[in-house]
């Protein structure tokens, strides 16, 4: 069994053309992981021609100490906070890697992610230092507290146990912390005296001003994070759809940012976070876990559920060649070898709700 690129070269937004089983457990994780594998070359590409930065360099220090006075207390706590968070990426990965075991491409993901995401707490000390609201002496007591706890995956978070867990907690989180850090440039583009969006000598020279920029540019690293961790659970769905969308489901049900409780800042950001309404449950659930839902091709956390107790009842012996699943949840077989039912299109000829297939 292998799985080949389309007619582009490219396995991207479609389903790759698939050799019929037999659809043995070992043949659906070994199909996954080729793939899986295929997703990482691409990303890391991406992140060595277009995500190549530094803070040190590519960041604007001068326009930071020049607007850091302008920063509200408020947005001073969160940043500090976001540096705490981003200071346990070691641990992160740590825990990662004893879960993925000999996953070489899940490994090489983990270890190359944790190489972009070190620079985010550099580019946050990097924010309060040079806008002149923390001293190098203060930064370097509250990493120093950060680091006397260790973080722990299991901790606080439902369905971070297995790898499959790991991933879907990462696709949900990055996206979360996306959605933060955009928020954040926002709120510091506005205490600036700046518009929201660019302003024409912003988008000349390809770069938002100080702390703005610096949110601008970690953001698009994290949405990039998102990207390839949405995109492996995409391929999990389709080689282990019932095991996929039961880890989905305990991960967004017990969903909460990671390490934000052990912080030393815990409680001054909790009471930041209450002023400033810059994430909030209702924000969670229309901004990151409604966008994620529909990306996977379903329509809200119900259409999850139903997918969940559907998927128990499919044929064992069925690739992804014969199976769909609308976006309310439905799966749908067929008993003729399509790629395009794989791809999410349940309206062919030949195709049977799998309650009809299961009353047979």
């Amino acid at each position: 069994m292998v799985a080949a690129p389309d007619d582009k070269g490219t396995m991207m937004g479609g389903m790759p053309l698939i050799i019929d089983g037999p659809w043995t457990r070992e043949a659906r994780e070994h199909a996954a992981a080729d793939e899986a594998h295929q997703a990482f070359i691409r990303y890391f590409r991406r992140a060595m021609k277009i995500r190549n930065w530094t803070p040190w360099d590519d960041l604007h220090p001068e326009e930071m100490a020049k607007n850091g006075h302008l920063l509200s207390e408020d947005t001073i706590t969160i940043i500090q906070a976001y540096l705490g968070v981003e200071d346990y990426v070691g641990d992160y990965v740590e825990d990662g890697l004893h879960l993925l075991n000999n996953s070489r491409e899940r490994r090489n993901l983990q270890l190359a992610w944790g190489m972009e995401e070190l620079k985010h707490a550099e580019a946050w000390e990097l924010v309060l230092l040079q806008s002149g609201v923390r001293t190098a002496e203060e930064l370097k007591e509250y990493r120093d507290r950060v680091g006397d706890h260790k973080w722990t995956m299991r901790e606080n978070h439902p369905g971070l146990d297995t790898s499959l867990g790991v991933t879907c907690y990462a696709m949900l989180q990055e996206r979360a912390t996306y959605f933060n850090y955009d928020e954040m440039r926002k709120r510091i583009r506005e205490e600036y005296g700046l518009p929201e969006k660019a302003t024409p000598l912003e988008r000349q020279r390809g770069t938002q001003i100080g702390a703005a920029g610096a949110f601008k540019t970690v953001a698009t690293d994290e949405i990039a994070h998102h990207g390839i961790f949405l995109e492996l659970v995409r391929i999990y769905m389709r080689y282990l759809p019932h095991e996929t969308l039961d880890t989905m489901l305990k991960v967004f049900n017990g969903f909460t940012m990671p390490a934000l409780h052990i912080l030393p800042n815990a409680s001054d950001l909790a009471a930041a976070m209450q002023r400033t309404l810059l994430h909030t449950p209702l924000k969670q659930g229309r901004q990151v876990n409604n966008p994620v839902l529909d990306s996977m091709g379903l329509k809200n956390k119900r259409a999850l559920e139903r997918a969940v107790q559907e998927a128990k009842m499919l044929p064992p012996g069925l690739g992804p060649e014969h199976v769909a699943f609308s976006r309310t949840g439905e799966f749908v077989l067929s008993m003729v070898s399509d790629p395009q039912l794989a791809n999410g299109d349940p309206a062919l000829a030949k195709s049977i709700p799998v309650e009809e297939m299961q009353a047979d």
